[in-house]
């Protein structure tokens, strides 16, 4: 083994939609509702009307000009297709910006119905200390016909005069305005279902039955078969629908008046109760840095609430004064309520916000740091010793891939990790595979132990963050989660679980995996088109040429146990990871050229250590060299950087860990993500005593 000792100095609700042109106010037939329908928004083939003909349906409403002007500013056609074709996530934050929902959550993001509605509490403020909850939003129970105003770009519709929250904005596609189908057929008053079979959403109404498929502008009605003027479509997860067809489907009438669209029709309905909205603090008075505990006692005796959205609810406040919080609930129907309340803060300091801060962060969020403070910590002197058994590739070069072509490729055996990190700057779909293929003329088998996919994704920080996470927390788990048995001669493609959606353009996928071969195996990266068998490519494709900027090729080495003596965070100090002058990038070569090469930032590499630390020590993480997103194992469990953004530059810190009253051994795991910028510091800050 060899051990290099480094002295650094110191002091340094889904919905359905109908897709409608915008026309003139008519008559159709009824219509009922339909549940969430999944998939990606559809490419018409259908050519919008034209203006002249828009211009002649609305005649009688409002002149062409005016009409023309008031269906512009929104969201273009061409617009409004990009935003409804949001590649599908691997589960992962795969479409979301850097500073955006954490692995797990991203999944989700596009999907809650947005929640616009009017404020329904009274104008007097009540404190937080009471339990009044808010006036809700209700609708009547008169017996004039109903009527519906929808305005572009809000997805508060006002129903019978009331708000209510749409699952959908009302959006413009090619000339006609969409709305969701799952909304209208709640208002109507109708049923909705999916079938499965058919992948058609079924709205039941007075009128009868009717079918609308994805892509189709083709509705099954009772059986027979009627043609809306353009097709259904899917947007973030609701079926969309012609607004002037699902009026001549539903006998309304339409009418567009400065931008809204207002449909009316039969009788009043009564519509859904009302939740109640309200909650409580644990005081009725604060100190400045007091941390603040809401509770949400919001109730609805007839339906589940189902989104809830506050403002202005600080954990802690640092003026005196009084501060407003309001908070608003939805329940399963799509009607809101909402309540403000104040909380009040004495001038009397029991934390500053530093020190707020530091104590109260939760473990996987940041918070604001003087970077320059950070360079005046003692730096901690540590050594290490790298694991030589521990084999890595790493395939990142070309990282932009233009061209169908085997990135990477070395015949290895023993224990090798794998780190792929590519996006797709060619002008169609690309899928890039691990294949691993069996030269000799005995069977070979892999051995797929802990692994980490992310992607597809639209940013390399998102990408790289994901694959880490989900490495880290199946290597926490431990054993062989696969094992691929290859006979003499042939060849296998490996996780294919991470190739089940190809990369559009533009899109970055991050792979982690460890794997243990079992005789000589050609381990090949190859990128091609996703119609291909991959396999039959490998034999027809060409060696991709490197980039010159990135890296690629085998190295040793990629285990290192970070040793430091004595105990950590009995006063500020900072231990520096990724630094080449402190740190030295492993070395290896690209084994298709012969070339020489430095593993620059050591991604891929996994870092471990045993800490003794401190008492009372905060354990944080502060980016150095720019934006960082990633994860740490901390004894055993996976902690993000950050939950639900990113470390952004120096003068934001992660927390990892904090020591309790005892002095504690902190285990920690550290692999640089793909996509990020080193060097990190890891800081381990003495904590204020903490007050009643």
């Amino acid at each position: 083994m060899m051990k290099n000792v480094y002295e650094p100095g110191r002091k340094r609700l889904a919905a359905v939609m109908l897709a409608v042109p915008l026309l003139t106010a008519s008559s159709w037939g009824g219509v009922a509702g339909a549940e969430p329908v999944s998939g990606a928004a559809v490419q018409e083939k259908q050519s919008a009307a034209s203006a002249g003909a828009i211009a002649q349906e609305w005649q009688g409403t409002a002149s062409a000009g005016a009409i023309a002007q008031e269906w512009q500013g929104t969201a273009s056609g061409e617009k409004a297709a990009q935003e409804g074709q949001g590649a599908a996530s691997a589960g992962a934050a795969d479409q979301e910006d850097p500073s955006a929902a954490s692995v797990g959550q991203a999944a989700q993001d596009g999907q809650d119905a947005a929640s616009a509605g009017t404020d329904a509490s009274s104008d007097a403020v009540q404190p937080a200390g009471s339990s009044a909850g808010a006036e809700a939003l209700t609708q009547g129970t008169e017996t004039q016909g109903n009527k519906l105003v929808i305005s572009t770009g809000s997805a508060s519709y006002i129903f019978n005069g009331k708000p209510v929250a749409a699952a959908q904005k009302m959006m413009i596609r090619k000339g006609y305005s969409y709305v969701p189908v799952s909304t209208m057929a709640k208002l109507y008053g109708w049923g909705l279902s999916y079938d499965a079979k058919t992948k058609e959403a079924v709205v039941k109404g007075s009128e009868g039955e009717w079918r609308f498929k994805n892509g189709s502008s083709a509705i099954r009605k009772d059986g027979s078969t009627v043609r809306m003027d353009a097709p259904a479509i899917t947007y973030r997860g609701s079926m969309m629908v012609p607004v002037r067809s699902w009026a001549k489907l539903t006998g309304s009438s339409l009418a567009v008046t400065g931008g809204k669209v207002t449909l009316t029709w039969g009788k009043r309905s009564t519509a859904a109760s009302p939740p109640v909205a309200d909650f409580t603090t644990d005081k009725i008075e604060y100190r400045l840095g007091e941390p603040v505990v809401y509770r949400n006692t919001s109730h609805d005796p007839k339906y589940k609430i189902v989104k809830e959205t506050w403002k202005g609810n600080e954990p802690a406040f640092f003026t005196p004064g009084e501060h407003e919080v309001t908070l608003e609930v939805i329940n399963s129907e799509g009607v809101s309520a909402s309540v403000r309340k104040t909380v009040n803060v004495v001038d009397e300091w029991l934390y500053t916000k530093e020190q707020y801060d530091r104590l109260y962060t939760p473990v996987g969020n940041k918070f604001d740091i003087d970077g320059a403070s950070v360079l005046m910590m003692d730096e901690i002197s540590y050594s290490v010793t790298p694991d030589e058994s521990q084999q890595f590739i790493r395939s990142n070069s070309p990282e932009h891939l233009t061209e169908e072509g085997i990135a990477y490729e070395d015949t290895l055996t023993g224990n090798v990790r794998i780190n792929i990190h590519n996006q797709n700057r060619s002008k169609k779909d690309l899928n890039v595979y691990l294949i691993a293929t069996n030269p000799g003329t005995a069977a070979a088998s892999v051995k797929v132990g802990a692994a980490g996919i992310g992607g597809p994704a639209q940013y390399v920080s998102t990408s790289g963050k994901a694959a880490v996470t989900r490495y880290l927390e199946a290597l926490s788990s431990g054993g062989i989660s696969d094992t691929v048995h290859i006979p003499a001669g042939e060849s296998a493609v490996l996780l294919q679980e991470g190739t089940k959606l190809p990369l559009k353009p533009s899109q970055v996928r991050t792979i982690y995996a460890d794997l243990e071969l079992e005789g000589d195996i050609k381990l090949s990266v190859v990128a091609a088109d996703p119609t291909r068998d991959p396999v039959a490519a490998l034999k027809e494709l060409p060696v991709l040429p490197r980039d010159g900027k990135h890296v690629r090729g085998t190295f040793t080495g990629a285990d290192r146990e970070v040793q430091v003596d004595g105990v950590v965070g009995e006063s500020p100090q900072r231990l520096v990871l990724g630094d080449p002058s402190l740190d030295g990038y492993l070395e290896g070569v690209d084994a298709v050229t012969g070339e020489a090469e430095k593993n620059i930032g050591n991604t891929g590499v996994l870092y471990s250590m045993s800490l003794k630390v401190a008492p009372n020590t905060l354990v944080a993480l502060n980016a150095r060299g720019g934006h960082y997103a990633g994860a740490l194992l901390v004894n055993g469990e996976v902690v993000q950087m950050t939950s639900g953004s990113i470390l952004k530059n120096s003068s934001e810190a992660g927390v990892l860990y904090r020591t309790g009253a005892q002095e504690e051994t902190v285990r920690i795991g550290f692999i640089p993500a793909s996509g990020s910028n080193l060097p990190v510091h890891m800081l381990f800050m003495p904590l204020s005593e903490q007050h009643d």
